[in-house]
């Protein structure tokens, strides 16, 4: 007997694919969650490879050391014989090493040259203008691994919206992959520290935030593709009432928006007009939310997760501001110290802070500053609180500069007795002050937010260390050889030089400095670790200034700029001959080290490098430091680099 009706299965036949409809409500999602399960195994995998960082800093106390500033209200530390200290043996260990140890040297020293070299801009007039005073070229803003790393983020993102995606008859994948970017836009905007962003913990947002940008640009392309493809469909199928429907002028408003947000933020506008870049960023992305969210229901799951993590960052930054009392001092015409007394731990030397003047007519703006002194101890007799120094560089620090000068007489006396004290005060700064307020200047109330950022590399594990600053970067240089103090105070060994170069334009800031440059030289000699200073005027006057008698006998003043590929040979532990050879050349010559039965030679202990000024200096210091042979790295140790640029 049959059946009356045939089975199901039997009456289905499946749709030729040339003939199915392209559902892109079902398939479009499912490439969002493509998208987002690679950038999240991504930030997993950087993670993962952040581990050993994560371990060393929690060994030596680094890790959570720099993130609330804290106060203590306790005694100040002032008698430098508290502590009587006993010379140490300052020589690091050398000699030969394990086959392991010079593996591992060697494949540090190929992944440091790829990732460090930068390609020079071509030598036109157009481009001297990103050239600063103590640089001789111009640069691309990123090195060769930023640019892969750049071009990596766009192809995927690309592929996500092109694969198996009919673009002409239904552009609407763009637009799903452009949703899917805003948390990690979002995700890379955040200045919070641990425990988000949990990705890259030997970073700080600054070091990472070109991938912010370019996340947005390639946001934007993205939003461009799905957009124009419908526009163009549209008008070639004569749909011209479909451009003026209320889903499309929303959609239309919500890119005008975002193509704001691109354009106040381009390096020129930035650089020249940083408020209204801050506050168009803000009033344009947040228009740019709402407008989206209207535009299509399907953007408001991807939303929430962005609004949830800038109010974390925001919740997790308002822990941290602190209003404190400070004092505005005028070291000279265009350099102002700004004293902030009572901070006494939750910091380290190199971090920055924002500072907020909540006085004047910049109330409104707050502006980066590099802490230059470590916390006060028995040892350094420093002043209780953080030292920042504001360069003149623009309106901002202009009005401080001016403020710090509009001191009443009636505070302080007649105008001689307050000539007289600010002398003293300058002359003897870190003998035995005990408050901010014991010099004079201009009180005022600041609101600071950080501190943010600092040195990623444990100075400690080398035996030489070589600073290199331009200009205002040698705020970061100080820092850095407070640091180099406190390592050696508390260890006792490992490092035994410091050298440090100097660019700057004339020696108006070198006298401003010459007190604290002093200071620290004599710390160093308490603790046997030899500091040197090298100073460069990149616009000297003739005949060629004399330095002050305070300084070390040591110092050297050159009219010229340096070549800081001298400077890393000369400073590399173990003399090296100057050598230009290719990688191959390196890794052959590496593999006979490593495999030679001869006497092994004596090997140093490492060279740390930290480059701080304009992007040419620092830029510079990477391929000085990308060109060097791989024998002649493994020889000496090993080199570590850290750089910060100051730019917009």
């Amino acid at each position: 007997m049959t059946e009356p009706f045939p089975s199901i299965d039997r009456r289905f036949i499946p749709i030729p694919t040339q003939y199915q409809i392209y559902d892109s409500y079902t398939v479009d999602p499912q490439w969002q969650t493509k998208f987002t399960i690679i950038w999240t195994s991504i930030l997993a995998l950087s993670f993962l490879l952040s581990i050993t960082y994560i371990a060393h800093s929690w060994k030596t106390g680094r890790l959570y050391s720099g993130l609330v500033v804290q106060e203590s209200l306790g005694p100040s530390y002032s008698d430098q014989s508290a502590i009587p200290l006993q010379p140490t043996n300052t020589q690091t260990k050398t000699g030969p090493r394990s086959f392991a140890s010079r593996a591992r040297l060697a494949v540090e020293g190929m992944t440091q040259s790829l990732t460090l070299w930068t390609v020079p801009m071509p030598n036109v007039r157009f481009w001297q203008s990103q050239v600063g005073d103590c640089c001789r070229r111009a640069y691309f803003t990123l090195s060769v691994s930023q640019i892969i790393l750049v071009i990596g983020c766009m192809a995927t993102t690309i592929a996500c919206f092109v694969v198996g995606a009919e673009l002409t008859q239904n552009s609407n994948r763009p637009g799903f992959i452009a949703l899917a970017q805003l948390p990690v836009i979002i995700l890379l905007s955040l200045k919070s520290p641990l425990p988000l962003p949990i990705f890259l913990p030997s970073l700080s947002y600054e070091h990472y935030n070109f991938l912010h940008r370019w996340t947005g640009r390639t946001l934007f392309v993205t939003a461009t593709v799905h957009g124009g493809m419908w526009i163009n469909q549209f008008i070639r199928n004569n749909e011209m009432d479909q451009i003026n429907a209320s889903k499309s002028r929303r959609g239309i408003l919500a890119y005008a928006l975002m193509g704001m947000v691109v354009i106040t933020s381009l390096k020129p506008v930035r650089r020249k007009c940083y408020q209204l870049f801050w506050i168009a960023h803000v009033m344009f992305f947040v228009g740019f939310f709402a407008a989206i969210s209207y535009h299509t229901p399907y953007s408001r799951p991807w939303i929430y997760p962005c609004v949830a993590l800038y109010a974390y960052d925001l919740f997790v930054r308002m822990l941290r501001y602190r209003i404190k009392d400070a004092t505005l001092v005028p070291v000279d015409d265009t350099l102002t110290m700004i004293h902030i007394p009572d901070c006494d731990s939750g910091w380290l030397p190199t971090q920055h802070v924002f500072v907020r003047v909540l006085k004047g007519s910049g109330v409104f703006e707050s502006h980066p500053f590099t802490i230059t002194n470590a916390p006060s101890t028995p040892f350094s007799a420093a002043p209780r609180g953080i030292v920042l120094y504001a360069k003149v560089a623009g309106d901002w620090t202009r009005k401080v500069h001016n403020l710090a000068r509009d001191v009443t007489i009636s505070e302080f006396g007649d105008e001689d007795d307050l000539v007289a004290e600010r002398e003293k005060f300058l002359q003897s700064y870190g003998e035995e002050l005990k408050s901010g307020f014991d010099h004079p200047g201009r009180k005022v109330q600041v609101m600071i937010d950080g501190p943010y950022g600092g040195l990623k590399i444990d100075l400690g594990q080398y035996e030489n260390v070589l600073l290199v600053g331009g200009g205002s970067g040698i705020t970061f240089i100080l820092g850095a050889i407070e640091e180099c103090l406190r390592i050696k105070e508390k260890a006792g060994r490992g490092i035994s030089k410091v050298e440090v170069a100097w660019v700057v334009r004339d020696m108006s800031t070198v006298q401003a400095l010459t007190p604290t440059l002093s200071h620290l030289h004599n710390l160093s000699r308490r603790l046997t670790m030899t500091l040197t200073y090298h100073l460069y005027l990149s616009n000297p006057p003739h005949p060629l200034p004399t330095l002050s008698d305070t300084l070390p006998a040591s110092t050297t003043l050159s009219p010229y700029r340096p070549e800081v590929s001298q400077l890393v040979r000369a400073a590399l532990p173990v003399p090296c001959k100057p050598s230009h050879v290719n990688l191959e050349m390196g890794i052959a010559s590496a593999s006979n080290m490593m495999s030679s039965e001869a006497e092994p030679e004596a090997e140093g202990g490492g060279l740390a490098v930290v480059a701080c000024g304009p992007e040419g200096i620092v830029m510079e210091t990477k391929n000085a430091i990308a060109t060097i042979g791989l024998s002649e790295k493994i020889r000496c140790g090993g080199i570590g680099f850290h750089g910060e640029c100051y730019t917009l």
